[in-house]
């Protein structure tokens, strides 16, 4: 991940649909600096921008990616944690990001992680997930990055709502990959395989770059019912 996060086609891409997913709510009335959890961020790939916009947590179980972490994305402050008991008081930062953390083995509750997240956001914050999408598609990568489950867009909908939170909105991403990606399940069945980041860096000569650009401005307009990843945001209740 920290090898290939500014170089490989899909974290650029996914840095810049969750900006546009969130930026509407990436501003506290009064000007107030805002602070912000990236819960599982790994080494920072897709959730260390979030220091842009205000005070960044960074929370993860491994140490070696808090390392990295802090080795590239020095202004955020490192948590050594997991998601089942996040070391942080109730009501404590803005908004939590958590992309691709609860389809992990390591997860034996998404439902008990989602409502931790909650725990931790104030009143009026918010809560995104994004996970790997289509429950029946076990691929190679998949046995390579130890995932327990797969999601669809009602799963993620059901955990934010579940945790107590409003569904602010839910999408499928990346729709456009979901042919190719059973093609190479079956392709790649009995075969020991790799993860997809040790392939395609530069998106097919920048060919998958641009189907996620198109999406994207799709995703302005439309909420997609499914995709190779799914997407929730939440927001706590003021009351």
């Amino acid at each position: 991940m920290a090898a290939v996060e500014q170089s490989h086609w899909w974290y650029r891409a996914t840095r810049t649909l969750l900006q546009q997913i969130l930026s509407p709510m990436l501003s506290a009335p009064g000007g107030r600096r805002l602070e912000l959890l990236d819960a599982g961020g790994g080494t920072g790939a897709t959730g260390a921008w979030l220091a842009d916009h205000g005070d960044l947590v960074a929370l993860d179980v491994e140490p070696r990616a808090l390392a990295l972490y802090g080795e590239l994305h020095p202004a955020a402050r490192r948590v050594a944690g997991d998601l089942s008991a996040i070391g942080l008081k109730d009501h404590s930062v803005d908004g939590a990001l958590c992309v691709t953390v609860l389809y992990h083995q390591a997860i034996p509750s998404p439902a008990a992680a989602v409502a931790e997240l909650a725990r931790v956001v104030r009143p009026g914050g918010f809560v995104c997930l994004m996970e790997p999408g289509v429950r029946r598609l076990n691929r190679a990568h998949d046995r390579v990055t130890h995932t327990a489950r797969r999601f669809a867009r009602r799963d993620l909908q059901d955990l934010v709502t579940g945790a107590g939170l409003e569904l602010v909105s839910s999408t499928g991403a990346y729709s456009f990959l979901v042919p190719p990606a059973w093609l190479k399940m079956h392709w790649e069945r009995g075969r020991a395989g790799a993860s997809d980041l040790d392939s395609n860096p530069s998106g097919l000569g920048g060919t998958l770059s641009a189907l996620a650009r198109l999406e994207r401005a799709a995703l302005r307009r439309v909420q997609l019912p499914a995709g190779l990843s799914v997407i929730a945001v939440g927001r706590k209740p003021l009351r």
